[in-house]
């Protein structure tokens, strides 16, 4: 029974994933129908090009041009470390709190952390970078052997310190790292996760305002200015937090890590100069952007650059239940040159890839070179990239469309999903996520009564009267459980996130 109810979710996904759109009643105030994919796109052949000399190398290997930094090691250990008065940071005396060795820690220092969760100084919530330091989390508490998915590393704060307050404004890691444009910072095999900390409505099937597919451990989340009644929640408190933000002048790289759940986008950094590099992460969940890095302006375009490769990106969510805005996998930003390529990015609500940001500068707008070449698309609820259109509307493409995208300097070999990749991604997401997002479903319903005591009362004072809308979807933001993330690494060979080694 097991065996047959699984192929009929991989002969749902078949028909789902490529291309998907799926309907949807009522989206936005003017109830819009989404439009609906169904050309199937044929496959291409997966090679990986030269990139243009113009941006940083892009090496068909994951990871080959990311050299971190070689200064004296510093151990971290929160089950058997010691508080910074007796801790030297040795792996005999290792230090307890991330945020003291943090603060312990030479410039060019390598942090390497053993696993469990990591909440800050005294427990607050939030860790602040501002060296050029390399955290290197996944070790074992003895730090003989290293595997982020074996030993996870986190930062994971839960309903009390949301209720708590201590973390105020602060990302899960604030990095701000100034003064050493050739210095490097470097994130390496954390998992960051805030679905223990966000405000959910808890999964009442039966009750469509708790906006849970059977099977998923949460109903929708909520977001701050939100008040939903009637319905139980569970979690912290309506918040607005990333996971990892701040500005970073040098190189930056972010790899082997996990960003799930995160409220207000994964990664929200500003690049002030220099050629990063984020590979080999999964950003799962994530509401608003999985991706957003603006260039700072104080350097060329081909100065500041992101090679974003081998990650696989899904879910990510609108900024609210109507699903009108944002929602994106990658933002392109302003000011900064991009390579894109060997992701998978599925499932993300308005599009893949943003490239509708335009510097107000139209000299400097064209200097910069936007690539994404060899990704892997699935299930992206608009299109795989969002375009401008005139007028203040989006146009929104699908990969085998890529080649007509002029913002697009190198587009070669972008393709949705084939049959056997479907079942191989099938069986590696969550299946009642899975189901709940590709069967997702908005409504809206209205109630005007011209006769209430209400609009009475406002006719009695010369004020229109006003009726009721009620907006209701089947899924927004649920949390992803983190137990099962682990089933997203190597899904797919030389594409995505591979198992970190």
């Amino acid at each position: 029974m097991k065996k047959r109810r699984n192929i009929i979710l991989i002969a749902t996904a078949a028909l789902l994933l490529t291309g998907f759109t799926a309907q949807a009643q009522g989206l936005g105030k003017l109830g819009k129908t989404l439009k609906k994919a169904t050309e199937k796109v044929e496959e291409v052949q997966n090679k990986a090009g030269e990139a243009s000399s113009e941006v940083i190398n892009t090496s068909a290997v994951a990871g080959a041009n990311a050299t971190g930094n070689n200064g004296p090691s510093v151990y971290v250990s929160v089950s058997t470390g010691a508080g910074s008065r007796t801790a030297d940071g040795s792996k005999e005396k290792p230090y307890k709190d991330l945020q003291a060795a943090i603060d312990a820690a030479n410039e060019g220092s390598v942090i390497r952390i053993a696993e469990g969760n990591y909440l800050g100084k005294m427990d607050q919530g939030f860790i602040e970078l501002k060296k050029y330091l390399t955290l290197e989390g996944g070790w074992n508490t003895d730090f003989s052997e290293r595997d982020p998915v074996k030993h996870p590393t986190t930062i994971r704060p839960d309903a009390a310190i949301a209720k708590a307050g201590t973390a105020g404004a602060h990302a899960l890691m604030d990095v701000v790292v100034k003064g050493n444009r050739g210095g490097t910072v470097m994130i390496d095999g954390m998992v960051f996760d805030m679905g223990e900390y966000n405000l959910y409505c808890q999964p009442v099937y039966e009750n469509p305002v708790a906006s849970a597919p059977a099977g998923c451990e949460t109903g929708r989340i909520i977001c701050v200015g939100e008040s939903p009644s009637g319905v139980p929640t569970m979690g912290g408190i309506p918040g607005s937090r990333q996971a990892v933000y701040g500005a970073v002048e040098g190189k930056l790289i972010v790899r082997n890590c996990v960003f799930a759940n995160a409220i207000h986008y994964g990664i929200q950094m500003e690049n002030i100069a220099g050629n990063w590099e984020f590979y080999n992460n999964i950003f799962i969940a994530c509401r608003m952007a999985a991706c957003e890095v603006r260039g700072n302006g104080v350097a060329p375009e081909h100065e500041t650059t992101l090679d974003f490769h081998h990650n696989t990106v899904l879910f990510t969510w609108t900024r609210d239940k109507l699903l009108e805005d944002m929602g994106y996998g990658l933002r392109y930003m302003t000011r900064m040159s991009y390579d894109v390529h060997d992701n998978i990015f599925g499932g993300n609500v308005y599009a893949a890839l943003d490239r509708t940001r335009f510097d107000s500068d139209l000299k400097r707008d064209k200097i910069r070179k936007t690539n994404a070449f060899d990704n892997l698309f699935f299930a992206n609820r608009m299109g795989d990239i969002c375009l401008p259109s005139g007028g203040g509307m989006w146009n929104f493409q699908f990969a085998n469309n890529f080649e007509e995208v002029e913002q697009l300097e190198k587009y070669e070999n972008n393709r949705e999903v084939n049959a056997s990749e479907i079942e191989v991604l099938s069986k590696a997401i969550n299946e009642p996520y899975l189901k709940g997002y590709l069967g997702m479903q908005l409504s809206q319903s209205s109630q005007y009564n011209e006769n209430s005591a209400m609009n009475t009362f406002r006719a009695a004072m010369g004020m229109n009267k006003q009726g009721s809308e009620t907006n209701r979807v089947s899924m927004y933001g649920n949390r992803y459980p983190l137990a099962e993330v682990g089933k997203l690494w190597g899904t797919i060979p030389n594409k995505g996130a591979q198992k970190p080694n």
